[in-house]
């Protein structure tokens, strides 16, 4: 549910930077998909330090 949250998150901001610029569309898609990643791997990284201070 998270990482789909993100992916949202990381479209709207993309359209946004896309309208604020005048980027073309395929600018865009491209910040989209790096955002998603970066933001889907914060979230891995949190995960992760969650998982190891519950196991201590």
């Amino acid at each position: 549910m998270i990482t789909v949250i993100a992916i949202v998150i990381a479209i709207i901001i993309g359209l946004i930077l896309q309208y604020q610029y005048q980027f073309p569309p395929l600018v865009s898609a491209v910040v989209a998909i790096f955002l998603g990643i970066f933001i889907g791997f914060i979230v891995f990284i949190i995960q992760v330090i969650v998982t190891k201070n519950k196991k201590k």
